[in-house]
């Protein structure tokens, strides 16, 4: 009797996960926190395969291709583990246990290496001891077969995890609570502010424990700002990720100039070791990060006025000589996906080997989607399964976003499930945040949760939704289906480009149906005044920046996809929508022609 026919089904949950994810400040809070998740269900991982005498196989989710692809600082996997094995399930499940808790002490050791300075080291650790979330589940396989047996198991684990444990508080103190969670108490010393506030400067606070006046972190926290994936020490900041539109006007010319640049920096007492923190370098740019084109940033450098004054003009003067008139866009984007129907698909494989080659797929994909993410110069945070987290520039989200969803569209093709109107196979529907780079990173990663359950709302799904915070502004969202959100949005950026269509379109056009909404108007009547409304508002506009009237044709297609809209459910929310994705398209094209993109091939693809 082999493997599959006897034995359990075992399924570990480890965690916390949304919570412990979304308390992040700064990119490299989120970087590595969602990593460490990552490595915890590793560990359980490989415990349970070295019980199992080192067979792969054991593994039903996640499913690597290798013992080695599975120890690689590279791979992501969820924070649930299901296996088989032939040992009793409660030994290996305590196995696994300690296995998991013996990998998070060293990454928390490794951190608490790199902290400068010192702190209640006896406090982090409980905190971090008590930060543990742990539960498990078997059911035999051989009284009703594996696919009853993994029902059984999921069943079990669901109720225990409703049951929480509790524990009494063991390092309660007056210390101030943590900025990120608001929960535990911080473990930096008061004193430590103090001599910031004497003059050592607040870049002296974030050298010694990565974090700015008036932040305080607990030893979870500290763990999460000070952490290391493996061998990658460094993480691109959201300022950097918002400025590779500029750099991406660079040329080997201008390297002169960024030289100058630097040598400005430190001759003001830029710290060395604050530049070359970026990797992978830049071609051109280098290893520094893309903050120092931020007048905002640079006042962290130098909070002397006279000296921040200095950086400037230092800023001022290489802006003009490398990019002429231009500047950064501030803004940058968050993006997340998740699987459609993939609940559904896992429950349709039936036995072992079905459901471990639908986890091998999700695995494979999750491989690609972070070459994706970085061929279009963003930064995977979490690729494991059919969820991804990634810091994308504005001008390659929309090319990234779709690869995306066709890649994973392509390798799961094969796993049909009852759908609408048929079978379907899994899809992939994304959420997307545009956000200022000095946005509290969890309410950005908040807006993109957002953006995302949208497009999940949609019947079908495989859709796109975006959310849009202006800083001055309120945020916006629009959503739809793929094939149909995005022709659209390639289509205003297209003539935004162009200079076809007026930057100012989409705002009058918002203006518009917010005046008409609520109106008592019958349905039929409201989408001939809005048809009206819209076409009046075209034509009197001008293009070429006020040079020439909007051309017939712009008009014409225009006029066709405002019809096409009206005709879906309320006339006001669908031209609101149509008008916010003007507004969106807007963004996008900005940081296309800040990127010297005239017309990106994404965009007619």
């Amino acid at each position: 009797m082999g493997l599959w026919d006897s034995g359990s089904v075992l399924v570990i949950h480890i965690g916390p996960v949304q919570e412990f994810i979304r308390t992040a400040r700064r990119s490299r809070d989120l970087w590595f926190g969602s990593w460490l998740l990552s490595e915890l269900a590793k560990a359980a991982a490989e415990k349970i395969v070295e019980i199992n005498r080192g067979d792969l196989a054991s593994l039903v989710f996640p499913a690597p291709d290798s013992l080695e692809e599975l120890r690689s600082e590279e791979f992501n996997s969820a924070n649930k583990v299901i296996a088989f094995t032939l040992e009793d399930p409660a030994k290996v499940a305590d196995a696994a246990r300690e296995a998991v808790r013996g990998r998070l002490r060293s990454l928390r050791d490794e951190a608490y290496g790199r902290v400068k300075g010192s702190f209640a080291r006896e406090v982090a650790i409980e905190q971090v001891e008590d930060l543990l979330e742990y539960y498990w589940a078997a059911a035999a396989v051989k009284e009703c077969g594996y696919d009853r047996a993994r029902r059984l198991a999921e069943a079990a684990l669901a109720a225990r995890k409703s049951t929480r444990d509790f524990g009494p508080v063991t390092w309660g103190s007056d210390a101030p609570k943590c900025s990120l969670d608001g929960v535990r108490e911080s473990v930096i010393p008061r004193q430590a502010y103090k001599d910031t506030e004497k003059g050592k400067g607040e870049r002296f606070l974030y050298y010694r424990y990565g974090v700015s006046r008036g932040e305080h972190l607990c030893g979870v926290c500290l763990m999460k700002r000070r952490g290391a994936r493996g061998t990658q020490e460094h993480f691109l900041s959201t300022s950097h990720v918002a400025a590779l539109p500029l750099l991406e006007r660079l040329t080997p010319d201008h390297v002169r100039f960024i030289e100058e640049y630097l040598d400005k920096l430190r001759r003001l007492g830029i710290p060395e070791d604050e530049l070359n923190t970026v990797s992978p370098a830049h071609p051109i740019f280098g290893s520094n990060d893309g903050e120092l084109l931020f007048e905002d940033r640079l006042h962290e450098f130098f909070p002397e006025r006279d000296r921040w004054e200095e950086s400037k003009r230092a800023l001022k003067e290489f802006l003009a000589k490398a990019c002429g008139d231009l500047k950064p866009i501030p803004y940058y984007a968050l993006l997340v996906a998740d699987g459609d129907w993939m609940g559904k698909a896992i429950d349709a494989q039936k036995t072992a080997e079905d459901h471990r080659k639908i986890s091998n797929q999700q695995s494979r994909f999750a491989r690609q989607a972070r070459e994706i993410v970085r061929s279009r110069e963003g930064s995977p945070i979490y690729s494991g399964g059919d969820d991804v987290l990634a810091l994308v520039p504005l001008h390659t989200v929309m090319d990234c976003a779709r690869s995306l969803a066709d890649e994973f569209r392509e390798m799961l093709r094969e796993f049909k499930v009852p759908g609408e109107g048929g079978s379907v196979s899994p899809t992939l529907s994304v959420g997307i945040a545009v956000a200022h780079h000095l946005a509290p990173l969890s309410e950005v990663i908040q807006m993109a949760e957002h953006a995302k359950n949208t497009a999940k709302s949609l019947p079908g799904k495989n859709a796109l939704g975006i959310t849009l915070s202006k800083r001055a502004g309120s945020e916006a969202t629009v959503a739809g289906k793929w094939g149909e959100i995005d022709r659209r949005l390639m289509m205003f950026v297209r003539l935004l480009l162009e200079e076809a269509l007026p930057e100012g379109v989409g705002f009058e056009l918002v203006s518009l149906a917010d005046e008409l909404e609520g109106t008592s108007d019958v349905t039929d009547t409201l989408r001939r005044v809005l048809t009206s409304e819209v076409g009046r508002i075209l034509q009197r506009k001008r293009q070429r920046k006020g040079r020439e009237p909007v051309s017939e044709d712009t008009v014409k297609a225009l006029m066709d996809e405002v019809r096409a809209v009206l005709e879906r459910g309320d006339p006001c929310a669908a031209i609101k929508q149509f008008a916010q994705e003007i507004v969106v398209a807007r963004e996008l094209a900005r940081a296309c022609r800040v990127a010297g993109k005239a017309v990106p091939q994404w965009v007619g693809r």
